[in-house]
């Protein structure tokens, strides 16, 4: 019966060292499959990731110029009415100051005129 026992625990051992070589057999087909996987999908992730990105640059650019021609006409505009302001803020300032002028010319010729008429009457007598 030892002899019978034996061949079966032989036969067992047999059996469980082909399980054995299977299983290590596809962990290895595993292993290959996972790395194959990782090769073929690294490359396609990154490639979706540099246009993902590269949409994403596309739309930022494009807000960012929208967002700077907004500022610009803001700007020009703001500069503009600045500019009117100062314009009629001179104009005002230019004829205040022909009144001024004008008004003291007046005195000016007056003084002279009557400078010029002391002279002559001094000179007549």
């Amino acid at each position: 019966m030892e002899e019978k026992e034996l061949k079966e625990s032989e036969k067992t051992e047999g059996e469980a060292w082909q399980a054995l070589q299977k299983v290590k057999q596809a962990e290895e087909k595993a292993r290959l499959m996972i790395e194959e996987a990782r090769q073929k999908t690294s490359p396609e992730i990154i490639r979706r990731a540099a246009e993902e990105a590269e949409e994403l640059k596309k739309k930022i650019v494009t807000e960012a110029k929208l967002q700077a021609e907004k500022l610009k006409k803001d700007i020009i505009e703001k500069a503009e009415a600045e500019a009117h302001t100062i314009s009629e803020q001179t104009e005002a300032e230019k004829q205040l100051i022909l009144k001024k002028a004008e008004a003291n010319f007046n005195q000016a010729v007056e003084k002279a005129a009557d400078k010029l008429l002391t002279i002559i009457e001094n000179r007549k007598s």
